[in-house]
């Protein structure tokens, strides 16, 4: 098996090549280099063809215009294959390769920093490599060059090759690169090679001996000239050191990899000891920015979910609070809200047009839930759900709810003129409204968050909504509801209703601003006076009363209270099968029908 390590502006990586025969692949419009093991036989813009046999490689070149250029300055045609020794790096136009037998292994040249070493190769023991330390100026450089690293924004897409470029500087190295562990591969996520043609590969053997040997792993200074005759003899034109790079519990997740070339102008050999420390330091702050960044995109990934669920100030202050999700009992004001009879008129569209115009809905009907401060629970077939006072204070959360509820009703006749070439009839919405205690909290996951209300109150909402519906009255609260609001808005009781899955009765009114309420004053009382006759069974009078208001135009629910009426006075409610209402001796109107 080979090495194949591949570098230039855009790309630096590091392939295994199982095969004899493999491939560098360059499509159109890419920017990097794709390797491929084996014959390849697809279509490339630029195709690099390697062959290895008897200890060197074979390199032909198709659709590139660029020579092959070695280290030395010899050129060769792209047009001819050529042969090169394994490990020798050469270029074609823009990329560097280099292809190295992976069956090599500098492992007997390499001593650990703290441990016991790992080979014995007659090289020297750590303390008789720092007879001779560094000055006090470069020590002062290497802390601050570690220093340096934890100031660069570990967001940055450009903090890894900022790592490899610091550990490069302040160790005195010829390349430095920042793998991380991806399973059982690595992959160069950051890297600094001034000078590729020196080398551009790292050694996979010694990269894995830090992971199952966690150490800075390091190739020894040589201590007088027998040591360096030994280095040559074994071929070592290049000093290793590597250094793990840990999370919080402990795993080794990436490896800060340095190395020294015999070439060059840098003629030192080996790593110093305390070279290899500033390593392993930089490599600290390595994993130092790493977790940084990981809390960094955990960070982003809240606020995006939270900014989902709520207004961008309720989003920034649960960012800022996130104790505020947890569960924990409220009175909260809940707001149930449907389009009536969408289902058949969604049946003549195409769903492609029925899904543009209830995704129009929804945000008329979110955007009232917004506006005024309420946060949207759910969203359920055709219907929308949303709460007040959750997670957050708002100490007038019955009037913000009612704003809310009556914005969505002065929207939609908006969106119903825009969509009306689809669909002909007005769009009608009910809303139900009830205060009440409720537990609130994120029932969701990390990763999905759905922050919402359980309980009681939860199910009379519910309930409220489908008497709104089916009492055909657009707006629809509870007592509970009115007893909250302020003298900006007015109420008008609609009637006592018990509905179904709820044991007592409950009042249910309608809600007007303070503004309307005097205009409307007149039809308020006269309907008000149409339900006392109604509920002290007198229905002359309250169809006498009712009949008025019906001319007058619906600004009341008096078309629902004429018909309980007059359907009571006929034959009275709830006496046949196919009735939907009741009505009980105290004037208790039933929702029968489910």
């Amino acid at each position: 098996m080979w090495h194949v390590a591949v570098f230039s502006e855009h790309q630096h990586d590091q392939f295994l090549a199982t095969h004899e025969r493999f491939s560098l692949v360059k499509r159109d419009g890419d920017v990097c280099w794709r390797f491929e093991d084996g014959t390849y036989e697809g279509q490339a813009a630029a195709l690099v063809r390697i062959r290895v046999s008897s200890g060197a490689i074979v390199v032909a070149c198709q659709e590139m215009n660029a020579a092959i250029e070695l280290a030395g300055g010899d050129s060769f045609s792209c047009g001819v294959p050529i042969e090169l020794p394994l490990a020798r790096v050469f270029r074609i136009g823009e990329i560097w390769i280099e292809v190295r037998d992976s069956s090599s292994s500098v492992l007997p040249s390499l001593e650990p920093l703290h441990g016991e070493r790992a080979v014995a190769s007659g090289n020297s023991p750590a303390t008789g490599n720092a007879r001779r330390g560094p000055d006090a100026q470069t020590v002062a450089q290497w802390l601050a060059a570690a220093g340096r690293l934890h100031r660069v924004a570990s967001s940055s897409p450009t903090f890894f090759d900022t790592a490899s470029a610091i550990a490069l500087d302040a160790a005195g190295l010829d390349a430095a690169l920042v793998l991380l562990r991806d399973g059982d591969q690595w992959r160069i996520i950051g890297s600094a090679v001034p000078r590729p043609e020196h080398g551009i590969a790292y050694e996979r053997s010694a990269v894995e001996l830090v992971l199952r040997r966690p150490d800075v792993w390091r190739s020894p200074t040589p201590f007088d000239a027998r040591d360096a005759v030994a280095a040559e003899a074994l071929h070592i034109d290049e000093s290793i050191v590597a250094a793990p790079v840990r999370n919080d519990a402990g795993e080794i997740i990436a490896v800060l990899y340095g190395v020294r070339h015999s070439l060059g102008d840098n003629r030192r050999r080996g790593i110093r000891t305390l070279e290899a420390r500033v390593i392993e330091l930089i490599a600290d702050a390595v994993a130092a920015g790493m977790a940084r960044r990981e809390r960094e995109i955990e960070s982003a990934r809240q606020r995006v979910l939270l900014e989902q669920a709520f207004s961008p100030e309720v989003a920034e202050h649960l960012h800022r609070h996130p104790e505020a999700l947890h569960g924990q009992t409220r009175e909260v004001t809940l707001l149930f809200a449907d389009l009536r009879r969408f289902t058949s008129l969604a049946e003549d569209m195409l769903p492609a047009d029925a899904y543009d115009l209830l995704a129009a809905v929804m945000e008329a009907l979110t955007r009232a839930i917004t506006d005024h401060g309420g946060v949207v629970i759910d969203y359920f077939g055709d219907g929308v759900c949303a709460m007040w006072n959750a997670p957050l204070d708002v100490p007038d959360h019955a009037d913000r709810a009612c704003a809310a509820a009556m914005q969505m009703l002065q929207s939609l006749p908006m969106v119903s003129r825009e969509w009306q070439h689809l669909a002909p009839e007005s769009l009608e919405l009910a809303i139900g409204l009830h205060t009440g205690a409720a537990q609130v909290g994120n029932s969701g996951t990390q990763q999905r968050l759905k922050y919402g209300p359980r309980g009681h109150a939860v199910n009379v909402a519910s309930r409220v909504l489908m008497a709104a519906k089916r009492f055909d009255v657009s707006l629809m609260a509870t007592d509970a509801v009115r007893k909250r609001l302020s003298s900006r808005l007015v109420t008008l009781k609609v009637c006592t209703a018990r509905l179904p899955g709820l044991d007592a009765p409950l009042e249910l009114f309608t809600v007007f601003p303070a503004t309307d309420a005097t205009r409307l004053q007149g039809d308020l009382e006269r309907y008000a006076e149409a339900l006392e006759a109604f509920e002290r069974g007198d229905l002359a009078a309250a169809e006498e009363h009712l009949a008025q208001l019906l001319t007058a135009g619906p600004a009341t629910p008096a078309a629902f209270l004429a018909e309980q009426t007059t359907a009571l006075r006929q034959g009275g409610l709830g006496r046949r099968a196919a009735d939907e209402f009741g009505c009980t001796p105290d004037a208790v109107i039933e929702i029968l029908a489910k």
